[in-house]
């Protein structure tokens, strides 16, 4: 099969890897109301209990993948997690949620780095950028799928058979991947001595001994922290401070986050090309501009209080908001020896999830409980808003990541 045809595979199942974990964002509320569960609670169980588990079991996964045939790592984490997300539809209590989440994050832990070492196996460095943006947007089109099913099908016949619906096509999606997808050749070639030292010990001094890539995975750990935080908690925003339905915020999310944001991230990989040529520097400064644009309008859209321009905001916002995920990747993988890259992207995405999935979602849940909770059905929001300045440091991380490139 074509090298184009194995992406559009891989990008389906980046695709079905954030519907399975975005679907819980758009239903929480539902969850909320019938368990009785806190913000807290929720924040929890879309986050820390997710994330923990997701990140441990990316590295040992990644230390396979370094070796072993990365697709079929990819297929049989697919049938994981999708089985999993179909089966947090029988869950009882909040007993039961967190183990169905703990269960969805071990699986997703097999999806990412495997299938960012096979792209960047099948594409040359000038064409990585484009091609991992190209992966990335499966990621807003799994969001759009998310916010759609959890809002449409949650609405009319509950967020139980949301979970069932979002769980079945992955199941699908591995068997295909399995049996029409060839393993990429790769330099699988480890300098002498390497062989008998840890690949994780070795990598991450790798990863540290560089500044650039000290600063790039400060970068993505806090700008990690506000992308799922946001995720997490705008549906339930959107619901209890600027009065949609169910369905009506999983319909505007999927179109804004989902195809907005799907188009900012494509569109942005081929600018970075396109600008690198000239200036390499620009091949992970585009992360720089889109996060510090994305702001003011995210700002917006917390803290206007009418509909309308609120709901503008988020569409300008959610065009930059997914700029970072492919230069950063493509950043590392042009300064890592070929047989290290699995284990520095889990390396990364385990900084990226314990970081901000464990701390974002649960934080913004705690701050609308406790400091905020004076605020009524906008505490949400202005804790939405507070943890902005943590992107902004992100996005100085990325500046001086970006000064390392020559």
């Amino acid at each position: 099969m074509s090298k184009g045809y194995t992406l559009s595979l891989l990008t389906a199942v980046f695709a079905i890897n954030q519907l399975d974990r975005q679907i819980l964002g758009i239903t929480l509320e539902a969850i909320g109301q019938e368990f009785d569960l806190s913000d807290t609670k929720l924040g929890i169980l879309s986050g820390l209990a997710f994330a923990v588990v997701f990140g441990a079991f990316g590295l040992p996964i990644a230390r396979l993948a370094a070796r072993g045939n990365r697709r079929n790592i990819i297929s049989l984490s697919l049938i994981a997690w999708s089985g999993l997300t179909a089966a947090t539809a029988g869950a009882q209590n909040f007993t039961h949620l967190a183990l169905a989440r703990i269960g969805v994050g071990i699986g997703e832990a097999g999806g990412v780095a495997p299938a960012h070492s096979m792209i960047t196996d099948l594409y040359p460095p000038e064409k990585r950028t484009s091609a991992m943006a190209t992966f990335v947007s499966g990621g807003n089109i799994g969001i759009l799928l998310a916010f759609l099913i959890g809002g449409i099908v949650g609405q009319e016949f509950g967020w139980r058979w949301a979970f069932v619906v979002a769980g079945v096509p992955g199941i699908l999606l591995a068997f295909l991947l399995r049996f029409t997808v060839r393993e990429p050749e790769r330099d699988i070639s480890v300098k002498a001595g390497e062989q008998n030292r840890s690949l994780f010990i070795a990598t991450s001094r790798a990863i540290f001994d560089d500044p650039g890539l000290r600063c790039a995975l400060f970068a993505i750990s806090l700008t990690g922290v506000v992308t799922f935080g946001a995720l997490a908690w705008t549906p339930t925003f959107a619901i209890r401070a600027l009065g949609l339905s169910q369905a009506q915020a999983g319909i505007f999310l999927a179109l804004s986050v989902g195809i907005g944001g799907g188009l900012g991230t494509w569109f942005s990989g081929r600018v970075a090309d396109r600008l690198g040529t000239s200036d390499p520097r620009w091949r992970l400064g585009i992360a720089v501009a889109g996060l510090l644009a994305a702001k003011p309008f995210i700002l917006g859209f917390l803290l206007l209080e009418s509909r309308p321009p609120a709901l503008g905001c988020l569409v300008v916002a959610t065009l930059f908001a997914g700029i970072f995920w492919a230069p950063t990747f493509v950043f590392l993988h042009s300064r890592i020896p070929s047989h290290m890259r699995p284990m520095a992207t889990a390396i990364f995405i385990f900084a990226f999830n314990l970081v901000g999935v464990g701390m974002g979602p649960t934080v913004v849940g705690l701050a609308s409980d406790t400091i905020f909770s004076g605020f009524g059905s906008r505490s949400l929001g202005v804790s939405l808003a507070v943890i902005q300045a943590v992107g902004v440091a992100g996005a100085w991380f990325y500046w001086k990541a970006m000064r390392t490139i020559s």
